[in-house]
C-alpha cells in the first residue's frame, strides 16, 4: 500500500494522455518514451489543450514541475520508489516500482526515508507505532484472557 496517493499511466501504449482534474481545472500530461535514451518525457496542457511544458524530462525524485506560476497546477507530482530500491525512471522499471506520486504525504505519517529510529521498536516495522502505548499496533502480544490463544506450554502437551 501506497503512503501517497498516485498516477496510473499505461505505459504500453504511448504516447499516453491522463487527464488531471485539479481544483475547477482539467489539466493533461502527455507521455512519451524515447527508445534511443530510455527516458520519459511529458508535456503539460491546460483545460484548453495550450501547452504549458514541453518536452520535460522524468527525473527520479524531482516533481515534474517546480516553478511558482499561476497557471500550473497546484499539486505536485514526482516520479518515486516509495520503496527507495530505484533512483533512475526507466522502461523496466515505471509503473512498476517508479511511479507518478502526488506530493500529499501526510505529515503526521513518518516518510520511511527520514524516519527516526525508535529505539523501542528495533526493526522500525510500523510507522505509526511510538511504543508509548497509545497506538492500536502492538508490537508485542497483548497479556489479554483471550479463550481461543494457545496456552504458553502448548508444545508441551504434545
Amino acid at each position: 500500500m501506497s503512503l501517497r496517493d498516485k498516477l496510473i499511466v499505461d505505459t504500453s501504449d504511448m504516447p499516453n494522455y491522463v487527464v488531471l482534474p485539479i481544483g475547477a481545472e482539467n489539466f493533461t500530461i502527455e507521455l512519451f518514451y524515447r527508445e534511443r535514451y530510455d527516458n520519459f518525457y511529458f508535456n503539460l496542457y491546460d483545460s484548453d489543450d495550450n501547452p504549458l511544458i514541453t518536452g520535460e524530462k522524468l527525473v527520479y525524485g524531482v516533481p515534474l514541475w517546480n516553478i511558482n506560476d499561476a497557471n500550473l497546477p497546484s499539486e505536485r507530482i514526482v516520479p518515486l520508489d516509495e520503496a527507495g530500491v530505484e533512483s533512475t525512471v526507466s522502461i523496466d522499471n515505471f509503473q512498476i516500482s517508479v511511479f507518478l506520486y502526488f506530493d500529499d504525504l501526510d505529515p503526521s505519517i513518518e516518510d520511511p526515508s527520514t524516519a527516526d529510529v525508535d529505539e523501542n521498536d528495533t526493526d522500525n516495522s510500523d510507522l505509526l507505532d511510538d511504543d508509548n502505548g497509545s497506538s492500536l499496533i502492538e508490537d508485542e502480544p497483548s497479556d489479554d484472557d483471550n479463550e481461543y490463544a494457545l496456552p504458553e506450554d502448548w508444545r508441551d502437551e504434545q
